[in-house]
């Protein structure tokens, strides 16, 4: 006679069945072909997984999907109830080929049912003692759900509770929509990838209102990961702890050496959130350790949102055009209204008292000039390494594409053609077009959250992460 554990001393995982191919067979008619495996995990450690039975597999009277269990804890397949550490009459098929069906099963243990197990009260949100998890993330953001999805697969099993893993990547084809979404309501934890497509998806916006209300409520925790550089300050991630703790996004590859070594460090950062969550007082508070249970934040906050972008966004313009707008005016006109004035009493430029056709035009080309210069600063400034003018450095901000990469000076360079085109009213135009200009700008962002030069450009503003 073995015992599961002498098995696992010989393989790693143990299949548990009445089909002649498992590695312990029980062969009732309550224990399904394929009914569970067990796996060592580490030197002490061992999981359980039933592998959709009929029946169910119970730990302790308590029906399980995964559980990490211990030598002492009673397992119950069927009608069989069993320890790693209780001997079996050999079924063990691979130390065995030739045994037969279990036939010495210990005795029902008194206060367990073997056929019937009732259910334990499980903590709300916390069910079936798993942790669930739900990752919200704008369409644009699904191949970061899915790479870090990938990389917690490697820590699933080294968990107190199993984790159970959910997002709008996850919907199947033929399942309820609707219903798969709702799954993100009754999480226990929300990991929120922060993006400029998540802070502009109104769909998304509706769903996170309920999270943060959850948030609020203590039914959930809220876990911000900065997918790609926005202006996440101003949002209500900015009174949590964001991750990567670095607060650089996963996509600034700058920063990062790889891919993997961004996704590695958000991963880290989710298990330990994870760990804290499995912790008796922390399930209790549904707080992670590090924030604070009185942090509230606002559930309708967007309308705030874009208002402080938009005003960060014009101080930006307006001390731009301070530092280097005004000076080149005044460079402009102190030398060419000087150059046209040394030219005042040739006819040939003035004529009762009004400028000539050919000095009109000089004017306009000087004009021209000033504006090119112009745009060529801004260009050379917002593609170097400032990634940005002085205006958007002062005000903490930083110019990239919808990848979160530098642009180029062509990219910035039409960027800022496009701005000074769109926004020749405000120079040349009368006061009417001023308004207009403004107002088509206003109505532009209500609706886009962005500007007409950043729609026409793909590029974005975000916080400056140096």
């Amino acid at each position: 006679m073995s015992t599961i554990l002498d098995i696992l001393a010989a393989k790693y995982t143990v299949f548990v069945g009445s089909a002649s191919e498992n590695d312990v067979i029980f062969s009732d008619a309550e224990t399904s072909q394929r009914h569970c495996q067990i796996s060592k995990v580490g030197d002490n450690n061992f999981l359980i997984v039933d592998l959709n039975s009929a029946n169910g597999t119970f730990v302790n009277n308590k029906k399980i999907e995964k559980e990490f269990i211990s030598e002492a804890d009673f397992i119950t397949v069927g009608g069989n109830i069993f320890q790693l550490t209780k001997k079996i009459a050999l079924a063990v098929n691979a130390m065995n080929p030739q045994a037969k069906p279990a036939e010495d099963i210990p005795a029902p243990v008194a206060g367990f049912s073997a056929s019937a197990p009732a259910k334990e009260d499980q903590p709300p949100g916390n069910k079936k003692g798993k942790i669930s998890v739900y990752f919200l993330s704008a369409p644009e953001d699904e191949v970061t759900s899915r790479a870090i999805d990938k990389h917690l697969s490697t820590i699933r099993f080294n968990t107190t509770n199993p984790i159970e893993i959910d997002g709008d990547f996850k919907i199947g084809a033929g399942e309820d929509i609707t219903q798969h979404k709702q799954k993100l309501f009754d999480a226990d934890i929300v990991l929120v990838f922060v993006s400029v497509d998540l802070l502009n998806n109104d769909e998304c916006y509706e769903r996170l209102k309920r999270v943060i209300d959850n948030h609020n409520h203590r039914k959930t925790i809220l876990l911000p990961i900065l997918a790609r550089n926005c202006m996440w300050k101003a949002t209500p991630f900015a009174n949590l702890p964001l991750l990567p703790k670095n607060q650089q996004p996963l996509n600034n590859k700058q920063y990062w050496n790889s891919e993997d070594d961004a996704l590695t460090e958000v991963v880290n950062d989710i298990y330990k959130a994870i760990n804290d969550f499995a912790k008796p007082e922390v399930k209790e508070a549904k707080v992670v350790t590090g924030s604070s249970p009185k942090t509230m934040l606002e559930i309708d906050w967007r309308k705030n949102y874009l208002w402080k972008v938009f005003w960060k966004r014009v101080a930006a313009s307006l001390l731009d055009g301070l530092i280097i707008g005004i000076p080149l005016y005044i460079v402009f006109y102190a030398l060419v209204l000087n150059s046209l004035q040394a030219q005042s009493n040739d006819s040939y430029y003035y004529y009762d008292n009004y400028m000539s056709e050919e000095a009109a035009l000089k004017l306009i080309l000087y004009y021209l000039l000033l504006m090119a210069i112009q745009i060529l600063i801004y260009a050379f400034m917002e593609s170097s390494s400032w990634r940005g003018t002085p205006g958007k450095r002062i005000m903490k901000l930083q110019i990239s594409d919808n990848a979160g990469n530098p642009i180029s000076f062509q990219k910035a360079l039409l960027r800022n053609i496009i701005k000074l085109l769109i926004g020749a009213f405000s120079n040349i135009g009368s006061g009417i077009l001023v308004i207009l200009y403004a107002v088509a700008q206003i109505i532009s962002y209500a609706r886009t959250k962005k500007f007409f030069h950043d729609q026409l450009s793909n590029t974005v503003i975000g916080e400056r992460m140096q």
